[in-house]
């Protein structure tokens, strides 16, 4: 296994750790109530985190693969 499919690997454990935490934890860092919407809300924003880290790592991939 080559250190892309490490990294690759890693990524895809820390989304999901992190998605399980976001959806699990009963109050947010501010102390208030977790409810449904916000707890979408956190996932949306984690979601589109991970698939600018993936956007940034295709553009690496296809650089390097040059």
């Amino acid at each position: 296994m080559n250190k892309w499919h490490i990294t690759n690997v890693v990524l895809t454990i820390l989304f999901i750790i992190t998605a399980i935490f976001l959806w699990l934890r009963p109050y947010d860092g501010t102390g208030a109530v977790n409810t449904m919407n916000v707890k979408l809300v956190s996932l949306a924003v984690l979601i589109v985190f991970f698939i600018f880290i993936l956007l940034v790592e295709l553009l690496v991939y296809l650089i390097v693969r040059k």
